[in-house]
């Protein structure tokens, strides 16, 4: 007796087909994702890394910070107060060599200023040497500074900038919210970085 040959029927390869391609979209669902969550984190790490490296620039010259009760180490300074329709803070500094910590009168001084989304900072050697290039820190900072203000867990959206001086302008409090593109809104694609630290003047000599 002739053996029977069994061949797929209609429905069978079209249940083939459709597993087949359930597959293949899986797969390329898991691909996208994951080159998104790549892309993500890294304008994340890139933005961090930004922030980062502006408040460790603040850092290093605060602790130089040089005054007393006549004349504030570290002083806030409002919209329209310096050029270029920036704000920010000046930090007074002894830049001479050798140092005359109690002579105010020769201190340079160094303006940390946002205008727009670009964080700047500057030196004035007023004789001495200044210890580097002005330069931009970074241009991802949101527009908008809230002086006196330390900033609150969940900043307000349009403010990028917080700085507060404490303790007879010897200490600040400075907040930065960035944005990987700071004139959209934040999302997973544009992710928003938040960070604040306490700065302190080491310097004896302020007092």
């Amino acid at each position: 007796m002739p053996k029977k040959i069994r061949g797929l029927t209609l429905i069978e390869l079209m249940i083939a087909i459709v597993l087949l391609g359930m597959f293949v979209l899986g797969f390329y669902s898991i691909d996208l994702f994951s080159r998104y969550h790549v892309i993500s984190s890294d304008k994340r790490a890139k933005l961090q890394n930004e922030i980062s490296y502006a408040l460790e620039h603040m850092s290093k010259y605060v602790q130089q910070a040089n005054g007393n009760l006549s004349r504030n180490a570290i002083q806030y300074y409002p919209l329209g107060s310096l050029p270029a329709n920036a704000t920010g803070f000046r930090v007074y500094i002894d830049l001479r060599n050798p140092q005359t910590p109690a002579d105010l009168i020769d201190d340079g001084y160094i303006d940390y200023t946002l205008s727009l989304n670009t964080l700047t900072v500057a030196c004035t050697a007023n004789g001495g040497t200044c210890p580097f290039s002005s330069e931009n820190l970074t241009d991802k900072i949101i527009e908008g500074v809230a002086g006196d203000t330390i900033m609150p867990e969940t900043p307000a959206l349009d403010k990028g900038f917080y700085v507060k001086v404490t303790d007879q302008g010897m200490a600040v409090d400075i907040g930065l919210v960035g944005k990987h593109s700071p004139l959209v809104a934040a999302s997973p694609d544009n992710p928003q970085v938040s960070m604040k630290t306490r700065l302190i003047s080491s310097c004896s000599s302020a007092n």
